[in-house]
């Protein structure tokens, strides 16, 4: 964030991703949702966008311009101007956005402001990334993989306004480190504990019956290797406590405010607003899961 005067400041962010689905025009969808949810999380108001593209010397031109004509198509949705861009010779395909926004200073919502007492919301399913492997492992039979794509494609935009609204603590998007890495950052930042109820997680229709069956994308080792030793599993299959690590990609708001908000919020908000768990003064830095 960089300060122009008491009133305004500049917010910017990057991100880059690997293809995720084949269609090239969809995966610049998510592309732009994935880069601009990191404004959006932070209260903030996103605003200018410059492409960032790694292609193959010898790739069809077509797949790059769909590809674009994705991104900047939902970069105009959330009212972004898309004003250029980078490419650069790259093996496999990558595309990222870095991204401008506006804030007021005053009313930064951090990752780092949850009070005990606070619930948690989430405004989007998890399980994604495991959805997204068994269609790369093409073990996907019986999966109907097109909720995933539609969350995916799905701005924040609504869930950021309404926030802005009630008396929000914290926020923070659920992207590569998965739900229980992105609280771990929120329960260290906050210094508080965090109460998590996996029952009451909103999952993907087949998630679970994918790690059951033994396809995990690599997300998953990644976060719990990262993040396992802050986050105590209690009493949950351990089907569930893999998934909980996975890696989203454009994933929900992790949402924080006091309970007596939850109304107002949801007065504003038509989506997703599962009520997954609470902050609490006791274990600070950690994340407690229970069923």
């Amino acid at each position: 964030m960089y300060r122009i005067s008491d009133e305004c400041a500049l917010v910017y962010t990057i991100d880059i991703l690997t293809p995720t689905v084949s269609d090239p025009y969809i995966f610049g969808q998510i592309v732009a949702t994935n880069c601009i949810s990191d404004i959006y999380a932070m209260g903030g108001d996103p605003r200018l966008a410059l492409n960032i593209v790694g292609f193959p010397n010898n790739g069809d031109p077509e797949i790059l311009g769909e590809m674009l004509l994705g991104g900047q198509k939902k970069a105009a949705e959330a009212g972004v101007l898309i004003i250029g861009g980078h490419t650069f010779t790259t093996n496999e395909i990558k595309h990222g956005l870095t991204v401008i926004g506006f804030i007021d200073p005053q009313k930064i919502i951090s990752n780092a402001g949850a009070q005990a007492g606070d619930i948690i919301i989430l405004t989007k399913p998890i399980g994604g990334g495991t959805m997204i492997q068994s269609t790369i492992l093409k073990k996907d039979k019986g999966i109907n993989i097109q909720p995933v794509i539609d969350h995916m494609t799905t701005l924040n935009k609504d869930a950021s306004q309404a926030m802005k609204k009630v008396a929000t603590h914290a926020a923070t998007d659920i992207t590569g480190f998965g739900l229980m890495g992105h609280l771990v950052e929120m329960a260290e930042g906050s210094r508080k504990g965090i109460e998590i109820f996996a029952s009451s997680i909103p999952l993907f229709d087949g998630a679970l019956s994918l790690i059951k069956s033994k396809i995990m994308e690599p997300g998953i080792a990644m976060n719990q290797g990262a993040f396992a030793k802050k986050v105590d599993v209690q009493g949950v299959n351990n089907d569930m406590a893999q998934l909980i690590f996975g890696s989203e990609t454009s994933g929900g708001l992790a949402i924080v405010m006091p309970e007596d908000q939850l109304a107002a919020f949801k007065e504003q908000y038509k989506g997703t607003a599962a009520v997954i768990g609470r902050v609490t003064k006791d274990h600070p830095g950690k994340v407690i899961v229970k069923p």
